[in-house]
């Protein structure tokens, strides 16, 4: 049970659990074998595989991708028959004959992965290329020429993303300076001008807004546009501005004055006076809230009482 449920090598019966770091490489016959093994096995040229006995060779083992020795099995077939077997539908005269040429390749991998007429299989396969021999160079050179233009593309792209990225770096430290320069001339400028400070401060953001329009067009000329507040954001910080002081007089505060259209409530401390707080229920101390008394309750109970007792419809 336990090796079905975790890598093995079939050679010296050594699973992933006694061996963490294990590498299992598989051969093109499907069988795996760990790569200790693989290496006393393979101390001449070519060696037969311990399941089944094919003559492999060292270089046939590599490391598995897949879990299921079955789907590495195939994939493996599969890559080899399609280096022969490498003919799209301009190939053919109609649609029908590529249908049934994809049908004899799937058919073919088939047999090859489950053991079926493998030698008829062979057979049919050697003597497709002795056919087909010139069309299958000429569509190997076809791939190899897209695959470097692929490659070519790629490379072309990531070289254009690296530039970009550089002038984004360059025009960001080129920004930042310029801020500081800014900042320290200012901080100057307020030291030691004789010019009032609300002046300076309104001619310092006048020049830094036409500073943002040179940075949205230079952040524009590297492929990516940004608002003014998205620029800091990405920056990571914000300019400093100076606080503007504004002088006047000091904030007083007034009561509010409601017109309730009825008599004063008297005040919190003259509810006991007036005989308010005798038909008041007191309270447990379990059944009070934070901050509130019985007096806030008559008082709110007296405002309700109260209010629109001497309202008139004219006043309406």
């Amino acid at each position: 049970l336990n090796e079905k449920m975790e890598d093995f090598c079939p050679r010296c019966r050594t699973s992933s659990y006694q061996n963490p770091n294990m590498k299992l490489l598989v051969n093109v016959c499907g069988h795996k074998m760990c790569e200790s093994c693989v290496d006393a096995v393979f101390t001449r040229p070519s060696a037969t595989c311990p399941e089944c006995g094919i003559i492999l060779r060292r270089n046939q083992y590599r490391l598995q991708q897949f879990e299921d020795s079955y789907v590495e099995k195939e994939v493996e077939i599969r890559k080899r028959v399609l280096k022969d077997y490498n003919k799209n539908e301009k190939d053919f005269p109609s649609l029908r004959e590529y249908n049934d040429y994809l049908e004899e390749l799937e058919t073919i991998i088939f047999n090859l992965a489950n053991g079926i007429d493998v030698e008829i299989t062979k057979q049919k396969i050697e003597e497709y290329k002795k056919n087909n021999q010139a069309l299958i160079m000429k569509n190997r050179q076809k791939q190899l020429r897209q695959e470097q233009l692929l490659r070519n593309k790629l490379h072309l792209e990531k070289t254009e993303q690296e530039m970009r990225n550089r002038r984004a770096q360059e025009d960001e430290i080129k920004v930042i300076r310029s801020r500081k320069r800014q900042q320290e001339s200012l901080l100057d400028e307020l030291i030691s001008s004789d010019r009032p400070a609300e002046e300076l401060v309104a001619e310092a953001r006048a020049t830094k807004k036409s500073k943002y329009d040179d940075e949205e067009e230079t952040v524009e000329s590297t492929g990516v546009v940004f608002s003014k507040t998205q620029f800091q954001q990405q920056k990571g910080k914000v300019a400093f501005e100076p606080l503007l002081i504004e002088t006047g007089s000091l904030y007083t505060y007034k009561p509010l004055l409601i017109d309730t259209h009825g008599p004063g409530v008297p005040d919190l401390e003259e509810l006991e006076s007036y005989g308010y707080l005798k038909n008041v229920r007191s309270l447990e101390s379990h059944n009070q809230g934070g901050g509130f008394l019985p007096a806030h309750a008559c008082h709110r109970a007296l405002q309700e009482a109260f209010s629109c007792l001497t309202m008139s419809l004219q006043d309406r």
